[in-house]
């Protein structure tokens, strides 16, 4: 069954938040399952399946209209709440949504109305009578391509997407009733939206949390919850290492997982280690946002055997090579297809659960799988994908000069002619992709490095 039916009995917790008693609070299923139903009660009935945007925080009101949108049948786009109001009324213009979940504004978009929902949430609806253009009936959730929002192109996925990897991921890391895990990930990130997913898949829990990894209240809540379960990205474990997990107090935890870009061999071997003396499992991941998210794991009995790889996988899933050595992913939980606007909603599953990655790759003779670089302009900064092209096509719009983007996960170069201001390139950088200057390096040169036919050199910048 869906996760989305909240079958898990009644009075088991579903959500638990704050971390002390003064301040804390807990949400059984069946409770969620009452706030999901008024929450569709209050959106109106429908004349046809409508397209909603839910601006994200890990916050039960979120997930009340998470849940809610699924049961009723809507689409939801996942969205990032530090998205600027620039692109942010750039995604209202492409998709054209029939309502709106946020945290209370005073702006309101033209056309909506603002309707109070708890907590100083507000649901925004159209103010006019007629919906926006058809939605395919199988698309649940709309993702960005880019962790940065950069681009109103979407990923699209289907309920039948969701539900499959969310089951995978609750197989393989045998969640049960009694795990409950933190969120540690954005909700709009596909990630972060897994570890969601996959914990109600398996009727466990969620402890949801706002605060970083660098904060007393953070450990203070993953105490006073118990929590078992910890995810996060490559940074994640960067920031984790540094902090000495020797030093905390994780008594309950048991359950390790990464992903979202490749952590470095030293940190595996590290959390490996640790794993092994307090009795925990850690498990390295690979996917993309395409396979809703998750495409392989390495099971934590292998990390040592099998260093640096990707490894086998999830259970509904197979990997193989192109002839030109590209990873190639067949499963359910492959995506219907992109959008970039509303009437691309219409259209239905293009794929045929097939996704050619645009990773190369190579298989060693137990079946384990090993990424060699991107066919793609893509790079990972702190697990999110950001597109090379994108952020190299918007600062050559702003400045009306030839600009050069080359990088590697969780560092970019940015190379600029001399005519261009290094402070108002790292102005567009940190405003429009919300990236912190501690991951981007700009570089001033007379020219554009060009090969022969014409095209930018970018091994040349290297």
């Amino acid at each position: 069954m869906s996760f989305w039916m909240l079958s898990t009995p009644e009075a088991t917790p579903a959500l638990f938040f704050g971390s002390h008693a003064v301040n804390s609070g807990t949400v059984t299923y069946g409770e969620l399952a009452r706030h999901a139903d008024e929450f569709i009660e209050l959106l109106g009935i429908p004349t046809q399946k409508r397209l909603g945007v839910i601006v994200c925080r890990n916050a039960t009101a979120a997930i009340y209209g998470y849940i809610g949108a699924l049961r009723s049948g809507d689409a939801i786009i996942l969205l990032n709440e530090e998205t600027n109001s620039g692109l942010f009324q750039a995604l209202l213009d492409a998709y054209d949504p029939d309502w709106i979940l946020r945290p209370a504004r005073d702006q309101l978009p033209e056309g909506y109305s603002s309707h109070a929902y708890e907590d100083s949430w507000q649901l925004l609806r159209r103010e006019a009578n007629e919906q926006g253009g058809p939605v395919h009936p199988d698309i649940a959730v709309l993702l960005s391509t880019s962790g940065t929002t950069g681009s109103p192109k979407m990923v699209k996925l289907s309920y039948r997407n969701i539900a499959a990897n969310a089951k995978d991921i609750a197989d393989y890391l045998s969640i049960g009733p009694e795990d409950r895990a933190v969120t540690t990930l954005p909700f709009n990130y596909s990630y972060g939206m897994s570890v969601i997913n996959s914990h109600l898949t398996a009727g466990a829990s969620l402890v949801l949390t706002e605060s970083s990894l660098l904060t007393r209240e953070f450990w203070d809540t993953i105490t006073y919850h118990h929590v078992t379960s910890l995810a996060g990205v490559p940074y994640t474990y960067q920031m984790l290492h540094r902090l000495d997990p020797r030093r905390l107090t994780l008594d309950s935890l048991r359950t390790l997982t990464q992903a979202g870009g490749r952590l470095s061999p030293r940190l595996v071997d590290y959390f490996c280690e640790l794993s092994k003396e307090r009795g925990w499992q850690f498990f390295v991941m690979y996917g993309q946002t395409e396979a809703s998210p998750r495409i392989s794991y390495v099971p934590p009995a292998m990390l040592a055997a099998k260093s640096g790889a990707i490894g086998i996988a999830v259970p509904s899933g197979r990997l193989s090579l192109s002839e030109q050595g590209e990873l190639i992913f067949q499963g359910p939980n492959v995506m219907m297809g992109y959008a970039e606007c509303r009437d691309d909603l219409a259209r239905g599953d293009e794929l045929g659960g097939l996704l050619a990655t645009g990773d190369l790759a190579s298989m060693d003779a137990d079946g384990y799988f090993y990424l060699h670089g991107r066919l793609r302009r893509f790079v990972k900064i702190h697990g999110n994908r950001v597109s090379l092209d994108d952020i190299e096509q918007r600062l050559e719009a702003e400045f009306h000069l030839p600009v050069a983007v080359v990088g590697k996960d969780d560092k970019l170069a940015i190379y600029l002619t001399e005519d261009i201001d290094p402070s108002a390139a790292k102005d567009v950088l940190t405003s429009t992709y919300n990236l912190h200057p501690t991951t981007f390096s700009i570089i001033q040169i007379e020219t554009i490095p060009h090969t022969p036919s014409g095209k930018k050199d970018y091994a040349g910048l290297a």
